[in-house]
């Protein structure tokens, strides 16, 4: 624990030293300094559920726990406002910062589903050579992300994220968490450092809590804008696309201690919480997330707007007849990935191949993009459209196979498969 808050220092001295080093260097000492705050986050707001139950107490908590996102996001839209303000015109193409807005929240989502959650399905079936049963779970957490993805859906296919549809994310992520706080709270298993301090006694353990939330606010406060200038930077420097460096190291810095979590819930024979803490996870970042960029994008620019991904376009109709492009087909993108994982696990019945699944999906489309940048007559490298708009299709038309050998996965998401002992979450 004490490493972990050690290694968030350099980046306060670099940042209020005056201290200028290369961009590469910058953005590793800042991003390491996230990973540690993110892990001290994890564990307080772990810890904080031994003595909070109020719902109001769960939203905030649930909010700093992923705050690294969201930190990370809020720099990305902040920098999107201020360029926007400076235009003459609001016409053609978006700004550069404009442009980067959805790296962040894309990376994050589609790194959760391809390496979290496969992640847990495969180390758990190394350890115990079998499934793992989840009927009479994900009640809520299921339907919910089938919502946040639909509504996904939208913002890719209208290029834009309205301000009517900002509020609606934002209210989906208000009644999720008060779902959730109304269902009936259990004791947490927790691991590590977060089972030390829930030895304490209540005082001392909920100073430690309050001491845990405060340093690795602060950190993240202090390296998140550093961290993504930083890899902004480095992109120009190296002449590697900048959109690519934030969409997957800063969610690799936010959210592994996370997937790490989760991998250890895995191996301790609980892949059950392992995979609903991923997907609960998943809900908060494609509702408040997504719908938080509209809010700072306006507070930034000065004035109430709806965020367009790619173009200018006059209205709802021109934009969605406009052509698809960076931003939107990576929302939709995201949307498919997020389609075929609930259909794949609707069933509750969790295998191997399901996780084998969600990783090859995953590792296959970073290894085309990676080593056939031009595939499909994209002209634009790592920024090749077509090939996300093909792999969007292909993703869609596997989980229209997954329907079609077995239509009832469509019912399971809403209904839910009871338990066969009556076990219910």
């Amino acid at each position: 624990m004490i490493l972990l808050a050690g290694v968030g220092i350099p980046g306060v001295i670099i940042r209020f030293g005056g201290i200028h080093l290369d961009p590469a260097l910058e953005s590793l000492i800042f991003g390491v300094g996230i990973i540690g705050a993110a892990f001290l986050l994890s564990w307080a707001a772990e810890v904080a559920q031994l003595d909070v139950s109020a719902s109001f107490a769960i939203a905030v908590l649930a909010l700093i726990a992923v705050m690294p996102e969201y930190m990370v996001e809020a720099v990305l839209a902040w920098d999107a406002g201020e360029s926007y303000r400076q235009l003459a015109v609001a016409q053609g193409e978006v700004t550069k910062e404009m442009s980067l807005a959805a790296a962040n929240v894309t990376g994050a989502n589609r790194l959760l589903i391809g390496v979290g959650w496969s992640a847990v399905i495969i180390i758990f079936w190394l350890k115990r050579r079998s499934g793992f049963d989840m009927r009479g779970l994900l009640k809520l957490e299921l339907p919910m992300l089938v919502v946040a993805t639909l509504l996904t859906i939208l913002v890719a296919f209208s290029k834009a994220i309205p301000i009517w549809l900002a509020v609606v994310f934002i209210g989906a992520y208000i009644f999720y968490l008060w779902r959730s706080s109304t269902q009936e709270s259990e004791e947490p298993d927790l691991l590590g450092a977060a089972a030390m301090i829930a030895s304490f006694r209540p005082l001392y353990r909920r100073l430690w809590v309050l001491g845990l939330f405060i340093f690795s606010a602060g950190i993240i406060l202090i390296a998140a804008e550093p961290f993504v200038h930083g890899l902004r930077a480095t992109g120009e420097e190296l002449g590697i696309s900048e959109f690519l460096l934030i969409q997957w190291l800063a969610p690799l810095a936010s959210e592994s201690p996370e997937i790490i979590v989760a991998v250890l819930f895995a191996l301790r024979a609980n892949p059950n919480d392992g995979l609903t803490t991923l997907i609960s996870s998943q809900v908060n970042q494609l509702t408040l997330l997504v719908g938080s960029i509209v809010v700072v994008f306006s507070i930034s620019s000065g004035q109430i707007l709806s965020f367009p991904l790619d173009y200018f376009e006059g209205g709802f109709v021109e934009r969605l007849t406009s052509p698809f492009g960076l931003q939107s087909s990576e929302f939709l993108l995201t949307a498919a990935a997020s389609t075929f994982a609930i259909l794949l696990i609707s069933t509750r019945i969790i295998k191997l191949w399901h996780g084998i699944a969600l990783l090859g999906i995953f590792v296959a489309y970073m290894t085309t993009l990676l080593a056939f940048p031009g595939l499909f007559g994209g002209g634009d490298g790592v920024e090749n459209v077509p090939l996300r708009m093909w792999s969007s299709i292909i993703i869609f038309g596997l989980s229209v196979v997954l329907v079609a050998m077995n239509w009832r996965r469509v019912v399971y998401v809403f209904r839910g498969v009871p338990h066969p002992d009556g076990v219910e979450d």
